[in-house]
């Protein structure tokens, strides 16, 4: 049965990621750094590919089994005492990371919490006054993204201190109003090339670009206002700049033979050219591409009374699942850019809508995970990635790195594979900004 062979394939993962030293040791090692830029993949306090991410899968688990509290506590602890000898880095890295933790634990750690909440709401303002402070056109992923910018962040404290997140909804509501460069009018989040994350981006994009994902696209910025007019935490235009993002990102969509596909960004030239650009990169990931698109569509359709969003959004997943697996793109088991983090969408879409389609890729897309479970492997699943920065278009090979996080590690996976049980689905992906 899938439920006998998902809940084994979970208990492995907790097994294996139960000692946080051994995690350490094991994911730190040396040879194990990814094979392009050659960086560890171990930050002992991210929530992608730390402390905080293990603890994550462990705070889930105690719920249904409180004897996992004790190995909670472990990681939490673990995860806390690094904070200080390590950066932080919006909601994936330091005091927010761990932050995201304890709001799924709200009987325990009050005082960590309210400590913990405390840094982040001052870091928020110290972050946005900066933000703030740009006078020249366009911005850069840190000014909103999900990951690393103020829009992750800002979901944290929608949570606890809604008050202290008013100045970035307000900041979000800006950046999506129109803005003139070099007298043409395009959307204000334009990220132009001097803002670029990386030298290899800015040659890419040398008048820069127009980003779509989930992860670090104006996408994550529309889920952050569907969550606050969900909590009812609005400030003025949150609506008209929620329909600006949707209504863009619809007219955004390529359509080929098999129906809708979102593009991962947008290049100066295509975006102003009066035709869509056919033939754009898409995926079908979390981070980037349709899934992640079509579920922030759909949620935002659901909060702001727009059932047209709905109807496209949902159109798109099927239509993606529809298409070949290959076009999809996706790099292993886990959350990020792998079949995880599409799992965990459609298990959304799915106790959204009741929909028989979306119930049965559930299945299907749990069984393809599990595929790759490796009791070889020290954490059960490894992360597989290519050897190229452009992708497996450009790859000659692949690499398989043992990370424990969640983003791109193994509790990243045991946590959407224990959201297939029929049970209420559990809300840690506040974190994805999927709920």
């Amino acid at each position: 049965m899938i439920s006998d062979a998902t809940q084994d394939a979970v208990c492995l993962v907790a097994e294996r990621l139960a000692s946080p030293e051994a995690v350490g040791e094991i994911a730190s090692r040396e040879s194990n750094r990814e094979p392009v830029y050659g960086a560890s993949v171990w930050n002992p306090a991210s929530l992608s590919h730390g402390l905080p991410g293990t603890a994550m899968l462990f705070a889930v688990l105690a719920r249904s089994d409180p004897a996992w509290m004790t190995v909670a506590h472990r990681h939490i602890a673990a995860a806390a005492d690094q904070l200080s000898t390590n950066p932080s880095n919006g909601l994936f890295a330091g005091p927010a990371a761990l932050l995201a933790v304890v709001q799924q634990l709200p009987t325990h750690y009050q005082t960590l919490r309210r400590n913990l909440l405390r840094w982040v709401a001052a870091d928020q303002k110290r972050r946005l006054d900066a933000c703030l402070s740009r006078d020249a056109a366009g911005v850069g992923w840190h000014h909103y993204d999900v990951i690393n910018g103020l829009g992750g962040t800002a979901r944290l404290l929608l949570v606890d201190e809604p008050d202290a997140a008013l100045a970035t909804l307000r900041y979000l509501v800006q950046l999506t109003r129109p803005i003139e460069v070099d007298g043409t009018v395009v959307p204000g989040w334009w990220v132009p090339s001097d803002q670029q994350p990386t030298p290899e981006d800015s040659a890419q994009y040398p008048r820069g670009d127009f980003n779509l994902g989930l992860a670090h696209g104006i996408t994550g910025v529309l889920a952050v206002l569907s969550c606050a007019a969900e909590s009812d935490v609005v400030v003025p235009g949150l609506d008209e700049a929620a329909n600006r993002i949707a209504e863009w990102l619809l007219a955004r969509r390529q359509f080929d033979d098999l129906g809708a596909q979102w593009p991962c960004r947008i290049g100066w030239d295509d975006e102003i050219a009066p035709d869509a650009a056919p033939g754009l990169l898409t995926r079908a990931a979390w981070c980037y591409g349709t899934a992640g698109v079509a579920h922030t569509l759909y949620r935002a359709g659901r909060v702001f009374g727009k059932p047209a969003w709905q109807s496209a959004a949902a159109s798109a997943l099927r239509e993606l699942l529809h298409r070949p697996e290959g076009t999809w793109l996706l790099d292993g088991p886990t959350i990020c850019h792998g079949y995880s983090g599409l799992l965990r969408i459609i298990q959304r879409l799915a106790a959204a809508t009741g929909d028989a389609e979306f119930r049965s890729a559930q299945d299907a897309l749990t069984r393809r995970i599990l595929t790759f479970m490796d009791e070889e492997c020290p954490f059960g699943f490894a992360h597989v990635v290519p050897d190229s920065p452009y992708g497996w278009q450009h790859a000659s090979g692949q690499r398989r790195l043992d990370i424990a996080g969640l983003l791109e590690g193994a509790a990243g996976v045991a946590l959407v594979l224990e959201g297939t049980d029929p049970a209420p689905i559990a809300d840690w992906d506040t974190a994805l900004l999927l709920s």
